[in-house]
């Protein structure tokens, strides 16, 4: 049978709150679906990769293409959060996979289960995008084996999908159906060992994916990003904050003088420190000890010393200061 979905045209600029020419429009549904994301009210869009994702998108929905969308990055740069939002703000549909190193194609598709004594095939994440024409967000899907994920060409090329255990049934790709992985390598396995568990993937299933970078948010964006997080912080203490989270994350990068360290400040994490310091600014040291519980618990003795070291160097002695009297 035939689904109904009426689309709408979204004017990017009031959609999602980014400088765009007036009349340039993206496709949507006119309500959101049993599984579009609910949209934060605190969320930037980056023109950039917003940019290149309604591109792809529009591509899609227009029935121009049927590549997959590669989002690689740092973790926590915002790769998965970037798509859950725009999805939220068209009203699409996303199907989400947290990938694993044993995740098959078969757990993708679907597989039959006992219901009420007859055995009946159960939709797996593809198939049940595939039919609806939603989007399938596999996150991390570098860790997954190459062989696994070579057996999503096909419909990668707008192929059908076979289903042997369903009797052999094809199904076609609905018009809007999306593939988008997200991993912290571009596919080609991670030399600097930071990512341990990803895979060099196959070049034939790489050749089918646009691929788009995703880095940390702008000092400017992450500013605002914090002060919406800890409205209570003063503008000053926010500045340095996000000074320490860049030089840490230089550091895991390997781009700085001084000893790598293994975790970084995603922004997440950030925002995580400053809600800690805003709530917990009539400690005796509310910066450390956020700091603690939003990171560095979680770090090796070496690494957590010389993070808060940073911290010290940067915010020297009046830090805990203004805190307090921000209290």
């Amino acid at each position: 049978m035939t689904k109904t979905i009426t689309h709408n045209n979204f004017p990017v600029a009031q959609t999602f709150g980014i400088q765009a020419p007036e009349k340039l429009t993206v496709p949507g549904h006119s309500r959101p679906g049993p599984l579009t994301p609910k949209a934060s009210a605190t969320y930037r869009f980056r023109s950039e990769a917003l940019s290149d994702v309604l591109c792809w998108h529009k591509g899609l929905m227009q029935d121009l293409h049927h590549d997959g969308l590669w989002m690689t990055g740092p973790m926590g740069a915002g790769k998965s959060s970037l798509i859950v939002e725009v999805a939220a703000r068209l009203n699409l549909n996303v199907v989400q996979v947290n990938a694993k190193r044993r995740l098959e194609i078969s757990d993708l598709i679907g597989h039959n289960t006992l219901l009420g004594g007859d055995v009946l095939f159960q939709d797996g994440p593809l198939t049940t995008a595939l039919r609806n024409g939603w989007w399938l967000l596999l996150n991390e899907a570098d860790l997954v084996d190459p062989g696994e994920l070579a057996g999503l060409n096909t419909v990668l090329d707008g192929g059908p999908l076979v289903i042997p255990d369903n009797g052999g049934e094809v199904v076609y790709p609905t018009p809007g159906f999306g593939l988008i992985g997200t991993a912290n390598t571009v596919g080609l396995g991670d030399s600097a060992g930071l990512y341990v568990g990803t895979q060099r993937l196959n070049a034939a299933l790489l050749d089918r994916f646009w691929v788009i970078e995703v880095d940390y948010p702008r000092t400017p964006d992450e500013q605002a990003i914090l002060l919406q997080a800890a409205p209570g912080l003063p503008a000053e203490i926010i500045d340095k904050m996000i000074e320490v989270a860049n030089e840490v994350r230089r550091l895991f990068k390997g781009e700085a003088d001084g000893a790598s360290v293994e975790i970084t400040f995603s922004t997440r994490t950030l925002i995580r420190w400053a809600y800690l310091v805003q709530q917990y600014r009539t400690a005796p040291q509310p910066m450390q000890y956020a700091l603690m519980r939003a990171l560095t618990q979680r770090a090796e003795p070496e690494t957590a010393a010389a993070i808060h070291g940073i911290v010290q160097r940067l915010f020297g002695e009046t830090a805990e200061q203004e805190v307090h009297r921000a209290a």
